[in-house]
């Protein structure tokens, strides 16, 4: 069965004041996207579609010309920005723009995220195992955090293995910030009490073919009602929501034991090239990646 990843990487960084997706990590230049094509296609993934910007379309297929395309088949989908707006819809739309085409089953993913090998293994394991569930890969808030200030993440309620809503949680941050993995307190904006044990949505979805169908007409509902708001965002995670609330459909939950990394600031940079590092050094990932 051919598996195709969708990689998200039209954002423009504005915390991070720059393309954050192309920011090297790797000890021979690989940028996180580079970890997240290598550990897929280990996982059983074949094609990779890159959504991109007009901003962010020349970097991201120039870099991936140096090694992504090689390991599997690579196309690019644009995600443009509507007139009247600085920014485009949302993750909902990216993920549409990158669906359209793909006649199979998919994964999806945040350019400037590590993922981590074993939570891409399980996310082809589950697309691969013959069940019409959509699948979330979830993440333990407390290994999800940033040291560099707060992130926002969405919070899943599960009941029987199965995703019954997210709640999008914003200003996430560990009190004691040195002891973010290790069971200080955490707040965020909403005042929602915090263990750290919680499951986090990372954007590491896996989706059946009809789901781009269902994108498709939950974004045409969006801009019905929305479409006159210059800030409103279409993003996968509501999409998902409205799926679980309105059709009835599965997505089932698989926890990952791996951390999650993500840059959201320029300092976290250092914090992923040390972790990426160590994983080279234990011979978790070659050096050149490609």
């Amino acid at each position: 069965m051919a598996l195709t990843l969708i990689v998200m990487a039209a954002g423009r960084g504005s915390r991070f004041g720059g393309i954050k997706q192309l920011a090297p990590v790797g000890p021979s230049g690989e940028v996180l996207f580079d970890y997240a094509v290598y550990d897929a296609v280990r996982a059983g993934f074949d094609h990779v579609v890159f959504v991109v910007s007009e901003e962010s379309r020349g970097p991201v297929q120039e870099h991936a010309g140096k090694g992504c395309d090689s390991a599997a088949e690579v196309r690019y989908a644009l995600q443009e920005v509507a007139e009247g707006r600085k920014k485009p819809w949302g993750t909902g739309q990216a993920v549409l723009c990158g669906a359209t085409g793909v006649d199979g089953p998919f994964g999806v993913v945040n350019a400037d995220d590590f993922y981590g090998a074993e939570s891409f293994r399980l996310l082809g394991q589950a697309l691969a195992d013959g069940s019409a569930d959509h699948v979330l890969i979830g993440f333990r808030l407390r290994e999800s955090l940033s040291p560099n200030g707060g992130v926002s993440r969405g919070l899943c309620a599960v009941s029987g293995g199965a995703l019954t809503a997210i709640t999008e949680l914003h200003d996430v941050v560990a009190d004691v910030v040195a002891d973010v993995r290790a069971g200080g307190a955490i707040t965020c904006r909403e005042g929602v009490a915090l263990t750290g044990d919680e499951l986090i949505s990372a954007n590491l979805w896996g989706f059946q073919p009809n789901f781009g169908e269902t994108l498709l007409r939950g974004f045409d509902d969006f801009l019905r009602h929305r479409g006159d708001d210059p800030d409103a965002e279409y993003l996968i995670g509501d999409a998902v929501g409205e799926v679980v609330r309105r059709s009835g459909e599965r997505v089932r939950v698989v926890p990952t034991p791996e951390p999650f990394l993500g840059i959201t600031y320029a300092a976290d940079v250092e914090d992923v090239t040390r972790t990426i590092a160590q994983r080279v050094a234990t011979g978790d990932y070659p050096s050149p990646l490609w």
